[in-house]
C-alpha cells in the first residue's frame, strides 16, 4: 500500500483521533477517520489529499518501470545465455566439494531435499583457506532453496563462495604459490581418442554508447573455454558442447612429470599458429555481444541510441590444458 513519505503525520492523525473522539468507537470496532471531531476535519482531509497523490506517483512509477513492451520470445535467447554465464547450483556445489576435497578436506553428503542435496563440509586446518571462507570451519550447506533449517544457502555470490573462488584462482596466477588449481597441465584420459587442447581464453570489449551528441565507453570482459582436437598448425576446433563436457575428464593413466611438461612445451610454443583462429573468435563474439545489446534495445522500443563493439585482439590465454589418449 503507497504511504505518505512522512508517515509522522499518519500515525500523529490516528492518535490525535483517538484522543478526540475519547471512548467512541466506529461501528465493527474499526478505526474510522469519519468519526473524527469537525475541528480535526482538515487535517484528516489534507492527510486524504496526500494519500491520494502518493498512489498516483505510485501507479505513474509501476507505469514507467513496467515491461508490458517485451516479448519474452524476442529476449529469451539473452536471458538463456546469461543462466549459462553465471552458472546454476550443480555447479557451485561441485565447485564447493572439489575445492573442500582437493585441499584436503572433508564432504560428505547428508541429505536430499526438493531443492536437491545438503552436505557437510569440513575445511582442512589451512588458515588461509578458512580465512578466504569467513573463518567458517565447518558447515552444512544446499545450493537450491528450500534448504533445512541450520544450513547454509550458497549461491554462486555467498561469501564463502566468492571467498574460496578468489582463494583459488590468486594461488592457481602466483608462482610462487603451491595452489590446487593450474594454468596448465597434462592427462592420459579415456574421454579423447586423440591428442586434444582446451585454451582457456579472455576476451575483451569496449562496447560504445552514442546517444545523442554524447558517446559512453564501457569496457566488458568475458572467458571462453575453447578446445580442438590434433596439431596447432591444423585444429579441429570443438562445438562449445565438447569443450565443456572435457572438464569432467578424469584421469586414467599416469604420465610423468617430464613428459608432461614436455607436450605443454609443445602447444605454448605453437599458440602463434592459432593467432588468426582465435582473433576470428573474439571477432564474431563481438557481433554476437552488438547484436544482442541492438535486440533487448529493440525489443524494449528503445530509439536514439547507437551501439557499437570494438574487439581487444588478440585475446588472453589464460590456461592450457593437454588431453592425452590412453596408451
Amino acid at each position: 500500500m503507497p504511504v505518505p513519505a512522512n508517515t509522522n503525520d499518519v500515525v500523529q492523525a490516528i492518535i490525535e483521533g483517538l484522543m478526540l473522539r475519547g471512548e467512541r468507537w466506529s461501528e465493527g470496532g474499526q478505526l474510522s477517520f469519519a468519526d473524527f471531531s469537525a475541528d480535526f476535519g482538515r487535517q484528516v482531509q489534507q492527510l486524504n489529499t496526500q494519500w491520494d497523490n502518493v498512489t498516483d506517483k505510485e501507479k505513474r512509477s509501476r507505469t514507467i518501470f513496467a515491461q508490458h513492451t517485451l516479448d519474452p520470445a524476442e529476449v529469451a535467447a539473452e536471458w538463456q545465455a546469461v543462466r549459462a554465464a553465471i552458472g546454476a547450483g550443480v555447479d557451485v556445489a561441485r565447485f564447493i566439494r572439489d575445492t573442500v576435497v582437493s585441499h584436503g578436506g572433508f564432504v560428505a553428503q547428508r541429505g536430499q531435499t526438493l531443492g536437491g542435496e545438503v552436505i557437510e563440509v569440513r575445511l582442512p586446518n589451512h588458515a588461509a583457506l578458512r580465512a578466504a571462507a569467513g573463518d567458517q570451519a565447518e558447515f552444512m550447506a544446499g545450493f537450491a532453496l528450500p534448504v533445512p533449517s541450520g544450513a547454509l544457502y550458497l549461491t554462486r555470490t555467498h561469501p564463502i563462495v566468492t571467498g574460496l573462488a578468489a582463494y583459488v584462482l590468486d594461488t592457481a596466477l602466483d608462482p610462487s604459490a603451491d595452489g590446487v588449481a593450474r594454468r596448465c597441465g597434462a592427462i592420459r584420459t579415456r574421454a579423447v581418442t586423440q591428442t586434444t587442447t582446451l585454451l582457456l581464453l579472455r576476451y575483451r570489449f569496449h562496447i560504445i554508447t552514442h546517444k545523442g551528441d554524447r558517446e559512453f565507453s564501457l569496457l566488458a570482459e568475458e572467458s571462453e573455454l575453447a578446445g580442438f582436437r590434433g596439431a596447432p598448425h591444423t585444429p579441429q576446433w570443438l562445438a562449445p558442447d565438447e569443450a565443456e563436457a572435457l572438464l569432467q575428464a578424469e584421469p586414467d593413466q599416469n604420465i610423468a612429470p617430464g613428459q608432461a611438461t614436455q607436450f605443454l612445451q609443445r602447444i605454448i610454443a605453437a599458440l602463434p599458429d592459432l593467432g588468426r583462429d582465435l582473433d576470428q573468435r573474439v571477432l564474431a563474439r563481438g557481433e554476437e555481444l552488438l547484436a544482442a545489446h541492438q535486440g533487448v534495445r529493440a525489443a524494449a522500443r528503445l530509439t536514439g541510441v547507437r551501439h557499437r563493439v570494438e574487439p581487444q585482439l588478440p585475446p588472453d590465454v589464460l590456461g592450457v590444458y593437454v588431453l592425452l589418449p590412453v596408451i
